[in-house]
């Protein structure tokens, strides 16, 4: 029987880029800057097309405040100029892709959840850059050599799979390249053969393979030896209730993480104690966050909340600048007790995830922390029904919820009080609860989906 090794996550050495002073990195991020803005305006017609019609010339960039009057841009944007990149030239890189094909070496995708992918391209000085960010996050989680991870996303061009596993491969450590398509089976069984004693994969699925290896393999999960689990691609690891069920399943830490083909990094703290992710990659990328209700810039005090908008610094194959990603942040500037010397923060949601009921704000991940709280007399999957898109929704806000297996029928509408109560407690929002038998969700091997749009009577 494997046993996970006792292993000590004490922070203690620091790496270089966490000794310098906020002047220095200020410093930098603007001496980089200008020289981005340059070779961004000379090399891509939508990025002279987008500041020539601010009125903006790299020369009139000479403050914080002048960068950002370069209008924002999005994934809806990227895909418009992809197309007409292809339609117009027979090069989807036309207008973003500044280092030129001949220097492409690596190619990336979103999942592409609305139908059409957002495409990346990186050079050799790309990838070098993202196998330092990686490493300087790998560093902090405390992989070494001889570890052995197995990785779970997924291994097409989706941004977390092969760019991870080059990392891995860079700084020395072993990877099984399972996937996520493989399949929660095989994941298991490499990892058992291999002796794997990392994971790496999405809550979601390290959650199900809690459920699947007892029955795949005979074993509980914490005998499968594993002694750290890597997530990251959605929200898990920040919700306390479900973050002790995982690592208390593995016997095993479980971490946070961002970043994988783009230079925004972070990862969570090293003692275990979940203050959201270090920001490890402020001298390659610079954050701005923007008010949700004017996009107008606001500081980066700590606690502030705003829609995070990001730009490459040193990036020659897709230099995204001010480009706004969806994603809600709130920034923490404080130092930490962990010991990692980085700003922090931590993803509220997705702007476009966001609902507004009776004028409250709520988002999936806020509803997953409640229900997580009643397992095991619920499994944690949960569907939120809409009969039109949000964000506004008229109430009740509709949700269908698994129960747990030994949960029956008479326990069901006293279950449904309290999950009800302790939202309107916490959230403000009394939703109206629909019980739905264990494993009637699908599960999912990337991210999960909980928003579903049905028409009356579905």
């Amino acid at each position: 029987m494997a046993v996970a090794m006792a292993r000590s996550f004490e922070y203690k050495i620091k790496q270089p880029w966490e000794l310098r002073s906020r002047e220095e990195i200020r410093d930098l991020q603007w001496k980089k800057l200008e020289k981005q803005i340059d070779y961004n305006y000379s090399r891509s017609p939508f990025y002279r097309e987008l500041m020539d019609g601010a009125g903006i010339k790299p020369q009139d960039v000479r403050s914080w405040e002048d960068f950002q009057q370069i209008p924002t841009w999005n994934k809806d944007v990227q895909r418009q100029i992809q197309t007409k990149g292809a339609e117009e030239y027979g090069d989807p890189f036309y207008y973003v892709g500044c280092a030129g094909r001949d220097k492409f070496l690596r190619f990336s995708s979103t999942s592409g959840t609305t139908g059409v992918p957002t495409l990346y391209t990186l050079t050799k000085s790309d990838i070098a850059v993202m196998n330092e960010l990686f490493a300087r996050k790998f560093k902090i989680i405390g992989l070494k050599p001889g570890d052995i991870v197995a990785h779970g996303k997924s291994l097409s061009m989706f941004t977390g799979g092969v760019p991870a596993v080059m990392a891995l491969i860079d700084y020395g450590v072993g990877v099984v390249p399972v996937g996520a398509d493989a399949g929660s089976r095989r994941l298991l069984e490499y990892t058992r053969l291999a002796k794997a004693n990392v994971l790496w994969c999405t809550p979601s699925l390290s959650e199900y393979m809690i459920e699947r290896c007892p029955e795949l393999l005979g074993i509980p999960a914490k005998d499968l030896g594993i002694e750290i689990i890597i997530g990251g691609g959605e929200q898990g690891p920040g919700i306390p209730s479900l973050k002790e069920r995982i690592e208390t399943s593995y016997g095993a830490r479980l971490f946070d993480n961002i970043g994988s083909s783009h230079p925004f990094h972070g990862v969570s703290c090293p003692d275990g104690v979940y203050r959201g992710m270090h920001w490890v990659s402020e001298d390659y990328c610079i954050l701005e966050l923007l008010d949700l209700e004017t996009k107008k810039p606001i500081p980066l005090t700590d606690g502030a909340i705003g829609e995070k908008v990001f730009t490459y610094l040193d990036w020659e194959g897709t230099p995204l600048m001010r480009y706004a990603l969806g994603d809600v942040f709130q920034i923490f500037s404080e130092p930490c007790p962990c010991g990692v010397n980085s700003p922090r923060f931590k993803i509220i949601g997705r702007a476009d995830d966001m609902l507004i009921v009776k004028g409250v704000n709520i988002y999936p991940s806020a509803i997953k922390n409640s229900l997580v709280n009643f397992a095991p007399a619920v499994t944690g999957y949960f569907k939120i029904v809409l009969d039109a898109p949000g964000p506004r929704v008229t109430p009740p806000l509709c949700l269908e919820v698994e129960h747990g297996p030994d949960c029956c029928s008479a326990d069901l509408p006293g279950l449904a009080e309290k999950i009800v109560k302790t939202m309107k407690d916490a959230h403000r929002v009394s939703p109206k609860i629909t019980w739905l038998p264990p494993n009637s969700i699908e599960r999912s091997s990337h991210k999960q989906k909980v928003i579903e749009i049905r028409k009356p009577g579905q």
